[in-house]
């Protein structure tokens, strides 16, 4: 099984190389692919570090962590200008100027080009080559400092089950938490949890193909309605800060407001898009 395993690594590692050429040149959707096999490289390791030695995975997670992080500043802010984009769109007729456009849209500009010049000094530095030599020497010699334990069909189930857990621990400090700040931030949590066990499902389905994919259908629903819910706050703070300059021209000002509200209306369609969901699917595990 550590076969399979380590078949999932070399794939995600290989994306990751197959997207760099393109996340040098400013493409978002390679930065987001690039970002993808990140976090699923982090899962492989944490599902099956386990059972290779441990100073190892918990190095290379780590270096991973700061790769997503390089690479996050620059794909967020791509996401939520496409967003404020659409709303714009959807805004009357009136207020659809270049003007007020420009003054939306230029925050997120300044923010993506910012963090892609990071991301390009980021994928040039000598850490970044020395975690790729580092991910190459341990797919071709996966390190273990000492016998190693068969990774059985029902330990991986369980390594899985304890990410299911996190996130449902997650879900109970949400229902828990109170309206407004505290419970977008219990929302981000969880959607965290509910993405990190995605990835772990996803680097199972090898070992267990039928449940692994009737569970990663469920948890990247719940994903999807969690990410639109996270888009949607980090929306509306951009403009909710954008507001309180005195300088901002009245018009946009109201386009601003008006946009906040559809973003607020939204946010709160997800949470109880959520709930049903969770209602009609309560269970995360991973049947052994």
């Amino acid at each position: 099984m550590l076969g399979v395993a380590l078949s999932f690594l070399n794939d995600q590692f290989a994306e990751l190389r197959a997207q760099e050429p393109r996340a040098r040149s400013g493409d978002p959707e390679a930065i987001h692919g690039m970002r993808t096999a990140t976090r699923r490289l982090r899962s492989v390791l944490e599902i099956y570090g386990n059972f290779l030695e441990t100073d190892s995975c918990q190095f290379l997670s780590r270096e991973l962590k700061w790769l997503s992080g390089v690479l996050g500043h620059a794909r967020d802010a791509e996401v939520i200008l496409d967003r404020l984009r659409t709303r714009i769109n959807d805004l009357p007729a009136e207020w659809q100027t270049t003007k007020i456009s420009e003054a939306l849209e230029h925050g997120f500009h300044t923010e993506y080009t910012t963090g892609y010049e990071r991301t390009r000094r980021r994928l040039g530095s000598k850490r970044y080559r020395r975690l790729l030599k580092n991910l190459e020497q341990f797919r071709d010699d996966p390190p273990a400092s000492g016998p190693v334990d068969r990774p059985t069909r029902a330990k991986i189930a369980t390594l899985v089950n304890i990410q299911a857990r996190l996130a449902d621990r997650s879900f109970r400090a949400t229902l828990r938490s109170k309206p407004g700040r505290g419970r977008e931030e219990a929302l981000h949590r969880l959607r965290k949890d509910t993405k990190r066990l995605l990835h772990a499902t996803e680097a199972t389905a090898a070992i267990h193909p039928k449940h692994a994919l009737a569970l990663g259908r469920r948890v990247r629903k719940l994903q999807r309605i969690l990410g639109n819910h996270q888009d949607s706050v980090m929306t509306r703070a951009y403009l909710e800060k954008a507001i309180k300059d005195p300088a901002l021209p009245a018009e946009t000002r109201q386009a601003c407001e008006r946009i906040i509200s559809v973003e607020r209306r939204i946010a709160e369609a997800a949470v109880k898009q959520y709930l049903q969901v969770r209602r009609n699917s309560p269970d995360l595990r991973l049947r052994r």
